[in-house]
């Protein structure tokens, strides 16, 4: 299925999934993925040059072992984004449970693997689109739910916030050219940070993902930091694939774990970035 000697970036659709679907169809419809003939799990893989698009049943968060099947460079998961506001929103972010809970897919105190340019890339990518989806935010979410064990960077772009958004296929069609466009012109980061603070939709990250040379690669928001000690902190360093210099910090959005998040910055050697 792929160019032999080039590894694949696997995208990842679940067909229990209305907005996954949505995308899935505008990469096959309009981006020009064709089915390779092979099936995985009952469903034919499509692929594009060394991009491949393979489905599963069920739950987006809790795929089976891909490790089976692939040794890509990154997955990328199709998503529904749900929110109680109703607020149309894009979105995209790393996955991980900081905490010992791990309701929604993935095992407790365990991160996913993340690869920062995969995210800055694609953030940068939608926002140029902006126009074509004036109706939505575009934001970052903090990184959270599963899958957190599979041995490669994984990334989740998101539709919604509820079943009519999940059902756009104009904005999904957006998605799906600003996801081919930010990895068939990857840029390369060297300023690799992670964040701390501030709410679920880090509006200050986000900002600077965008506006800056800074790339992200995990984000604990306040509601977590709680749960960042010395192997928490140590892990969001080590499941990044690229040398972490930064702490980026949400100063207004540490609450009372700034001193103690700033001492774990100054411990793991990070310069810390106000935001």
């Amino acid at each position: 299925m792929n160019p032999q000697g080039e590894p694949a970036t696997v995208l990842i659709a679940s067909t229990s999934n209305v907005a996954s679907m949505t995308i899935a169809t505008a990469l096959v419809e309009s981006l020009g993925f064709a089915s390779t003939g092979v099936s995985l799990l009952g469903k034919p893989v499509y692929q594009k040059g060394s991009f491949l698009l393979a489905f599963f049943d069920g739950s987006i968060v809790s795929p089976p072992d891909l490790d089976q099947f692939f040794n890509p460079q990154a997955y990328i998961f199709l998503s529904t984004h749900r929110a109680e506001s109703g607020i149309p929103s894009l979105t995209a972010h790393t996955t991980g449970n900081f905490s010992v809970e791990a309701e929604v897919g993935g095992r407790g105190r365990e991160l996913g693997r993340a690869d920062p340019a995969l995210l800055k890339n694609y953030m940068r990518a939608l926002a140029a689109r902006r126009s074509e989806v004036k109706g939505y935010e575009i934001t970052m979410e903090a990184t959270h739910h599963g899958p957190t064990s599979l041995q490669k960077p994984v990334m989740f772009v998101e539709l919604g916030a509820g079943e009519k958004q999940w059902k756009d296929r104009h904005a999904a069609t957006v998605v799906a050219e600003a996801l081919m466009k930010s990895l068939t012109e990857k840029e390369i980061w060297s300023k690799i940070a992670v964040g701390f603070g501030g709410t679920h939709y880090p509006q200050r990250f986000t900002e600077m993902t965008l506006e800056s040379d800074v790339a992200f690669s995990f984000v604990a928001p306040k509601h977590a930091l709680e749960h960042i000690d010395e192997a928490m902190f140590g892990q969001m360093l080590q499941r990044t694939n690229a040398p972490v210099r930064y702490a980026a910090v949400d100063w207004k959005g540490l609450g009372k774990h700034k001193q103690r998040i700033l001492g774990l910055a100054s411990q793991f050697g990070l310069e810390v970035l106000r935001a």
